[in-house]
């Protein structure tokens, strides 16, 4: 949401396969001017992003993979070596991110009864 309330003219982010919607929200809001809006959009993105990129780092397409798999949008999260397959407690915290997002198979839910 920083970026995009500064100026930015769009949106790279490796959460893309997941919350793409979610992104195409707030960017739709910042360019608005719906300040009010883009921070509540912000807020379903965080619990995503929060579990996603955090430490250590080098897990954070895995914990992207597991998500998408969680949502049925992949059949299964394949992890090659020097990665290993994450903890159980880990795709755990992913699946809490997804449920604090609202996210679905489809995408955001209620996302369009917000706007």
């Amino acid at each position: 949401m920083g970026s995009l309330t500064m100026g930015a003219k769009g949106l790279l982010s490796g959460s893309g396969s997941v919350i793409a919607d979610l992104h195409v929200a707030l960017f739709d809001a910042v360019k608005n001017g719906n300040l009010h809006r883009a921070q509540e959009i912000n807020d379903r993105i965080y619990p995503t992003a929060k579990c996603f990129y955090r430490l250590p780092a080098t897990d954070m397409h895995n914990r992207m993979k597991e998500a998408l798999v969680m949502l049925g949008r992949l059949p299964r999260a394949v992890v090659r070596p020097p990665l290993v397959k994450l903890t159980q407690s880990e795709i755990h915290n992913i699946r809490n991110a997804i449920k604090k997002a609202g996210l679905s198979y489809e995408g955001a839910i209620n996302l369009e009864k917000e706007t």
